[in-house]
């Protein structure tokens, strides 16, 4: 679901900067600001959402098995003397 809203947050911010040169050139550069402004908006939410996904992913993931070299074994009793 998050992938799903930072694909969609990405598409409206490029969306809204493509449209700040056109929006200030036809309807002022105050309009402009507030399309910078909400493509800016856009960018912090899919950054948010990005965020989430990575700490969602780091918290989901155990710790890898380690292999079995000369100072630790892979079975703890093959340590004895």
């Amino acid at each position: 679901m998050l992938l799903t809203f930072q694909i969609i947050f990405t598409i409206l911010a490029v969306i809204c900067v493509a449209c700040v040169f056109p929006v200030g050139t036809f309807l002022g550069w105050g309009w402009a600001g507030l399309f910078a402004f909400v493509a800016i908006l856009f960018f912090v939410l899919m950054r948010l959402c990005k965020m989430q996904n990575e700490l969602k992913n780091i918290s989901q993931e155990k710790e890898p098995e380690k292999e079995a070299d000369f100072l630790h074994p892979a079975n703890k009793d093959d340590k004895k003397n």
